[in-house]
């Protein structure tokens, strides 16, 4: 339901992070007075460049200079740059604020996803195998759909607790007038159980 994987995202963040940083610290220490050191390292790096671009002619006959190297490099930029753009509309665009929009000639009527929030919550909060409900909006595939969070409280079975969120689901359509998806996502138990506090009676004698 998310606009792409969490994990993947963060890992990508971080490796571009880790490299922009490398490469800043990198080119001010080499642009310090005390850099010498590590730009008499580059020499034998920048031979080694050389090498190879002598070693990978455009024309192995001599007839035209250049070498391919760099535009094997290039092309692969390239072509990591497509699959970044592609993995990105593949995904879905994120949160939305409206499960349901109608347009008209008289205007457009928008319900937000604070109302299906609430609607879905206030039905499943109270149950005694319920011990916390998320409510949150996506748009997937072009539409809005909904993903519904539920935690049960501790020895709870998942099985009436989804089918409760099946029928809230379906009032919910009838309510709304119209179709939304929903992904239903039970978690583990917690450690409390919820119930009403009794107080105990003093003993008779």
């Amino acid at each position: 339901m998310t606009s792409s994987n969490r994990f993947a995202n963060r890992l990508f963040l971080f490796v571009v992070g880790l490299v922009t940083v490398a490469v800043g610290v990198f080119l001010v220490i080499v642009a310090l007075p005390g850099g010498g050191a590590l730009r008499d390292l580059l020499s034998p790096a920048s031979s080694a460049v050389d090498d190879a671009v002598a070693t990978t002619p455009i024309d192995p006959t001599g007839g035209t200079g250049g070498s391919w190297l760099p535009l094997a490099l290039a092309l692969l930029c390239l072509l990591l740059v497509i699959v970044f753009v592609v993995a990105i509309f593949a995904h879905g665009h994120g949160r939305t604020d409206s499960v349901v929009v109608h347009d008209d000639p008289t205007g457009s009527i928008a319900v937000s996803s604070s109302f299906a929030d609430t609607a879905v919550t206030d039905a499943l909060r109270d149950r005694r195998d319920v011990a916390s409900v998320g409510v949150s909006a996506w748009t997937v595939t072009g539409r809005p759909a909904l993903k519904v969070r539920v935690r049960l409280t501790a020895g709870s079975s998942p099985a009436p607790v989804v089918a409760a969120a099946s029928d809230v689901a379906r009032g919910l359509d009838r309510v709304l007038g119209e179709t939304v998806p929903v992904l239903v996502e039970i978690t583990g138990a917690s450690a409390v159980r919820k119930g009403r506090a009794t107080t105990a009676r003093p003993s008779e004698r």
